[in-house]
């Protein structure tokens, strides 16, 4: 019987450099990572294979983390629906927005790796996690 394949996880967020190091942290807990600039490509994304889990920012041009979270919620697609999401900002308030809009949960900037893990194998459908050491990684 072949491994199961890890978790794949989405990250959002129009910053690049943060979009990397969330990806980054991500890959040394062991899952498998696509990330998306955007609320738009997110969709794409998502809509083309579906994650396991999101990760969105709550600040971004056109599209913001809420209404990304609620095209996702009110999706004719069923697999998109469910997909849980943790949403994550800076700015006092966003955490409600997201929240009604239908995360799962919301994390504070800055995200710290170990925290960001923790957040994600509580969220994980499951409770699927990847054990697996940082060091080795």
């Amino acid at each position: 019987m072949p491994p199961a394949r890890p978790p794949r996880i989405l990250v959002v967020d129009d910053n690049e450099v943060l979009r990397a190091l969330l990806a980054q942290a991500l890959e040394h807990g062991g899952y498998d990572v696509i990330t998306a600039e955007c609320g738009a490509a997110a969709l794409e994304v998502a809509a083309a294979d579906p994650p396991d889990l999101c990760l969105v920012d709550h600040v971004m041009p056109g599209m913001s983390g809420a209404e990304l979270i609620a095209a996702l919620r009110t999706s004719p697609d069923p697999r998109l629906q469910a997909i849980p999401v943790i949403g994550f900002s800076g700015r006092d308030g966003a955490e409600e927005a997201l929240l009604r809009a239908g995360a799962v949960m919301t994390l504070r900037k800055p995200l710290g790796e170990a925290p960001l893990l923790e957040a994600v194998r509580t969220v994980l459908p499951g409770g699927r996690s990847v054990e697996r050491s940082l060091a080795a990684g």
